[in-house]
């Protein structure tokens, strides 16, 4: 996934009101010092524990429309380590779109059938993506954006998900029809190297994975290559 306009580099001063971060740039004419920041939008709903220190380098999409009431998105942060995070989780579904595509996922085998927010279960919830393979059975395939991480191990959620859990009920319930269920972890982060569930975050959705692995759903974690320019899938890491 390639971004569609060059990123804009800044340095965060603060995230705030979930949605909100500001931010400012030294060679920027205007908002050019801390006391001086820009107002950006912020499309992350988690803790965002680690990715939001102030002044941390980060990037911005600009929506080229004025009129908007924040023009620009922070979409990258990068650590002290140099460790680059995607922090808007909407763009996890389309690398792993571009993953599915492009077969890096061959445990899921080969696909003939892709598409995306379907309607499905009990609840009548949407499936991040609802692939078929050759042989017709159906992959019902929910994707968890990682940013957390301590070290080289990542954590999902980092805050407490009553939704997360929901979603796990929704996915046994499709392992009990027949069909294949799936946890895709897309790791935004890029010292991660092992993901699990995050128990001392949220120990009710650590339980409930726990349960859904005895049921039958598949758990899997795709490491992502993340820079100014695009993320793209790597591969698989182990989930633990």
């Amino acid at each position: 996934m390639q971004f569609d306009n060059p990123l804009q580099q800044a340095f965060l001063v603060r995230r705030y009101k979930r949605f909100l971060a500001d931010v400012y740039h030294p060679e920027w004419p205007e908002h050019n010092s801390p006391d001086d920041p820009l107002t950006v939008h912020c499309p992350n709903t988690g803790a965002m524990t680690g990715c939001a220190e102030p002044g941390m380098p980060v990037w911005l999409s600009d929506s080229n429309n004025p009129k908007r009431k924040y023009r620009y998105t922070w979409e990258l942060a990068s650590t002290a380590d140099g460790d680059m995070i995607c922090v808007n989780t909407h763009r996890a579904n389309s690398v792993v779109g571009e993953a599915l595509e492009h077969g890096v996922l061959s445990e899921l085998g080969k696909l003939k059938q892709l598409r995306a927010e379907q309607r499905y279960g009990y609840d009548n919830r949407r499936i991040d993506w609802l692939a078929e393979n050759v042989a017709g059975q159906q992959i019902f395939l929910e994707v968890k954006s990682v940013t957390l991480a301590q070290e080289q191990q990542g954590y999902f959620p980092d805050t407490v998900s009553q939704r997360a859990s929901d979603h796990l009920r929704s996915l046994i319930t499709m392992v009990e029809e027949g069909h294949r269920a799936v946890v895709l972890y897309c790791v935004f982060h890029g010292a991660v190297q092992q993901v699990s569930a995050a128990e001392h975050c949220d120990p009710s959705y650590a339980e409930m994975a726990q349960f859904a692995k005895q049921k039958g759903v598949e758990f899997y974690a795709l490491e992502c290559m993340i820079s100014a320019s695009g993320i793209n899938p790597k591969g698989l890491l182990p989930v633990i």
